[in-house]
Formats: C-alpha cells, structure tokens, sequence
C-alpha cells in the first residue's frame, strides 16, 4: 500500500504531536494545586483554617497567595470574606 504525500505529511504530523504529548506528560502531574493532591477537611480544620485565612486577608495578604497556600480558589477566598 502508497500513500500519498499528503497522506504521509499528515501520519508525521500525527507523529510529532504524539511525541509532544509523551515528552509533556511529566509535566501534567506536577499542576493539580501546587503539587498537593486534593483532600477532604474536617468541620474543625474548615472553620480553622477559615478562621486563618480572614485573619490574613484582614492583614492585607492577596486572595491569590492564600488560595494557593490552601489549595483553593480565590473565589472561595472572596466568598469566605463576606
């Protein structure tokens, strides 16, 4: 069986794509939340770490660094103000 040239330059397309993807995929593990794997906290560490986080943004720290630190959105952050 030929191919076509157009046939060939789509398979080495396909190819290098392929290649990108396996010589990427170490980096996707390391993006979930700052290398941090997503837990489930207890009533108490909630509200202490709720407790944390207004006494901080009280102290002028950004919603950006302290979502980081705890592994959530600057959405929950906001919304914790309130």
């Amino acid at each position: 069986m030929s191919l076509s040239k157009r046939q060939i330059a789509y398979l080495e397309k396909i190819i290098v794509t392929a290649q990108k993807i396996l010589d990427t995929a170490h980096l996707e593990e390391g993006r979930s939340g700052g290398g941090s794997k997503r837990r489930r906290r207890t009533a108490v560490e909630a509200e202490k770490m709720r407790a944390d986080i207004r006494a901080k943004r009280a102290r002028g720290v950004p919603a950006a660094k302290l979502a980081e630190k705890y592994g959530v959105s600057t959405a929950y952050i906001y919304m914790i103000k309130e």
